[in-house]
């Protein structure tokens, strides 16, 4: 066993078998200088350093790294990579906050979040149709600028932000709630396929692990944690996404929140966050711009990675807009847009209300068949 291996299972012994407090066991770490010495050290030489309770105290005592080992061997037959908190490749930012977790269990290829910056697309479940087109379409336009798109990959708004980001040119990184090899909820089997494939999965939980009702809740803090923004694309007065948005200000990351109609109960969350102070953002430019940059002056997309690539079985289930555009569509939404035609135009010529009309004209600009410019424009690329 060389020390790498032995340093692994000591830390993954702190994490998951003595389960230290992410603050308490940074704080060992940084005493002892590794944790190895922290495996080491007696239980009442720690407690010198750091304040345990009877239960804690008695975790501390089982000494045994067979856990660890393992966790380890279990990983490895997954081709799941641990990221130590100590590891250079740690997202520095997610380091930063006050309990980040000892190791992430990841899957996929994650992104340098050094090098590239990380912006989280959240909100509801149970999404209306506005906040699903939203998130997509914003997560998608900051795929293509350079931004890693980061969310839960819960139904709703979390999943419209993963599919929007997979058509752009960035990686995703879904955080989990879950185990790192458990896929929740079920139904999103394939878009975790697609997820892996042109990004990855993270969690702080073991293959295998349970997972309970907080555990959701605690992931929260490692979604924002990551980024340097959160976006709540939708979520009504009582919302698990303004949770997020809360530790976001907490851990001093900006926050950022669609508007909804001033009597839609799926965006009141989202309204009173911009009454609180969060930014207004209609489109991925106002976050862009947040940052110093615009589309035309987005960072390189050129994407180191933190850990290898796990290749599926399958090639990703969608397609991108320049691999499945046909050279006539026949659709008449495109036929009605000859050079630059307004919204209201385009529902006259076609007869498809403006509502479900804005709709279809998302989608076809995520396919990249058009492009939206100010004031309801379109024009067709």
């Amino acid at each position: 066993m060389n020390g790498t291996e032995r340093e692994l299972q000591c830390l993954l012994w702190m994490k998951e078998t003595a389960a230290i407090p992410p603050a308490k066991a940074l704080r060992l770490l940084e005493h002892f200088g590794s944790a190895e010495a922290v495996y080491q050290t007696p239980t009442e030489e720690l407690a010198k350093l750091c304040r345990f309770d009877a239960r804690e105290r008695q975790r501390l005592e089982t000494r045994s790294l067979a856990p660890a080992c393992r966790i380890i061997e279990r990983c490895r037959r997954l081709d799941v990579f641990i990221l130590s908190v100590t590891d250079a490749a740690y997202p520095a930012r997610l380091k930063e906050i006050y309990d980040p977790p000892l190791a992430l269990y990841v899957r996929g290829t994650l992104p340098d979040l050094n090098a590239i910056p990380a912006i989280a697309v959240v909100g509801q479940r149970k999404a209306t149709p506005y906040g699903l087109i939203n998130a997509e379409k914003i997560a998608f336009h900051l795929s293509q600028n350079g931004v890693c798109v980061v969310s839960g990959m819960a139904a709703g708004i979390d999943s419209a932000g993963h599919r929007g980001a997979l058509r752009g040119e960035t990686p995703t990184v879904a955080v989990f709630g879950t185990a790192i090899d458990k896929c929740y909820p079920a139904e999103n089997a394939a878009l975790l396929r697609d997820i892996l494939y042109h990004g990855a999965a993270v969690s702080e939980y073991p293959p295998g692990a349970k997972n309970f009702r907080a555990s959701f809740v605690r992931r929260n803090r490692i979604i924002s944690g990551l980024c340097l923004g959160v976006l709540v694309a939708e979520a009504p007065k009582k919302s698990g996404s303004l949770i997020t948005a809360s530790l976001a200000l907490e851990q001093g990351r900006d926050v950022f929140a669609v508007p909804g109609g001033v009597d839609a109960p799926a965006s009141e969350g989202c309204n009173e966050l911009i009454a609180g102070g969060a930014q207004l953002v209609r489109s991925a430019e106002d976050i862009l711009r947040q940052y110093g940059f615009t589309a035309a002056e987005a960072p390189a997309r050129t994407v180191k990675t933190a850990t290898r690539r796990t290749q599926p079985a399958q090639a990703p289930s969608f397609a991108r807009a320049e691999e499945t555009r046909p050279a006539e569509t026949g659709d008449p939404v495109l036929d009605a847009i000859d050079g630059i035609v307004h919204l209201d135009e385009i529902s006259r010529r076609t007869g498809i209300p403006a509502g479900v009309l804005m709709g279809k004209l998302t989608l076809l600009e995520l396919k990249g068949y058009l492009r939206q410019l100010p004031g309801q424009y379109y024009e067709r690329i």
